[in-house]
């Protein structure tokens, strides 16, 4: 499939989708080679671990943060970092926490029985719990002081954990609103029918800041399209001009969106520039593919 959206875009079109595809298979290898590494050295580690790690410029891109996690994480974490750090001196990982997930084994007393729920969290929701093992109950206060998040996003973590479907902590007092003195507790009569529990999150507000940076990715992606749409048609015409490579380019492109004519203009320029089109000498709106 690759292939053939490179032969009929070009190169540049899927240049970003089969680094993709490259890093995914990276990943399993260097996820096999690190168990190996595991074993070989006779480690022991509390918590299993998988990491996929991929290429900055492949991906789309994403916040980082200054989480403080917890130390059954951050053994898995230094371990991994140091066999990376073995096979390549070259690249520096970077801990992207907001695309983790985690399977936390939480242990209840419903009714004075004792129960087990493997619980499907975030790595965010995951830290909150693991806080636990070391108190019943905290502030909000003390949550945001042991992990380092901003106080707005750790409430939605909280919150989810809090006063969604699954109540595996509570909140004094209750209620949607969270203030720094709040007394967040383990919720040690959770019970739910099934063993394996997925913990939804709480959906985010969307800033005006992250509507701008959606755009600006958007605008990003059309300019990629909109150059292969042209590069396409020149390559199969070799020459042709300005009004008719609008035009073409804007019907090819209408199944997926609306171009603003200003922006194959722009693009046109930037291919010119480029040296993938030149302007005929004696007539300036004629276009003419170079191979």
């Amino acid at each position: 499939m690759i292939a053939k959206l490179k032969l009929r875009c070009g190169a540049q079109f899927t240049s970003k989708l089969e680094g993709m595809v490259t890093d995914m298979n990276l990943s399993q290898d260097i996820q096999s080679a690190f168990a190996e590494h595991v074993k070989d050295k006779e480690l022991e580690l509390d918590t299993d671990l998988t990491v996929q790690v991929l290429t900055t410029g492949f991906w789309p891109t994403y916040k980082s943060d200054e989480l403080n996690l917890p130390k059954e994480m951050l053994q898995c974490i230094e371990t991994f970092k140091a066999f990376y750090d073995l096979r390549t001196s070259h690249r520096r990982l970077r801990w992207v926490h907001s695309l983790g997930s985690a399977t936390v084994v939480g242990k209840f007393t419903p009714s004075g029985k004792s129960k087990e729920h493997d619980l499907l969290v975030s790595t965010y929701q995951a830290c909150i719990l693991l806080l636990f093992n070391e108190a019943d109950s905290m502030t909000f206060s003390d949550i945001q002081g042991h992990l380092n998040l901003p106080a707005e996003e750790l409430k939605r973590y909280v919150l989810s954990l809090c006063v969604g479907k699954y109540k595996i902590l509570t909140k004094d007092p209750a209620g949607k609103e969270v203030a720094p003195t709040d007394k967040i507790t383990y919720n040690a009569a959770f019970s739910d029918r099934a063993r394996r529990i997925k913990v939804p999150m709480i959906a985010a507000k969307i800033t005006q800041e992250e509507k701008d940076a959606t755009r600006a990715t958007v605008d990003e992606d059309r300019k990629h399209a909109i150059e292969a749409a042209i590069v396409r048609i020149m390559k199969t015409r070799k020459s042709l001009d300005h009004q008719k490579l609008v035009l073409e380019a804007s019907t090819q492109l209408m199944r997926h969106f609306k171009p603003d004519p200003k922006q194959i203009k722009k693009r046109i320029e930037d291919l010119i520039h480029r040296e993938y089109l030149e302007r005929d000498p004696s007539n300036p709106n004629l276009y003419k593919y170079l191979a």
